[in-house]
């Protein structure tokens, strides 16, 4: 009648395991993305500086006082 009773709850555990390796692999790759962008945007805003400065838009103090405002 009992045969079969150990099923049930090993079924249990692998879907709890499965649904935390879903949480942590979800929470790394939130963190590793948020990470990112901070970097991505400084350097986008670098390299507008510097193709500015290289047009003659900006004269080399402008250039340093906006480049450091930028760090």
């Amino acid at each position: 009648m009992h045969d079969n009773g150990w099923i049930w709850p090993m079924g249990f555990m692998m879907v709890g395991g499965l649904i935390l390796a879903v949480i942590i692999v979800a929470a790394v790759w939130l963190a590793v993305a948020n990470s990112r962008r901070p970097a991505d945007r400084n350097d986008s805003a670098r390299r507008v500086l510097a193709e500015r400065y290289a047009r003659g838009e900006l004269d080399v103090e402008e250039y340093h006082r906006r480049l450091d405002g930028l760090r």
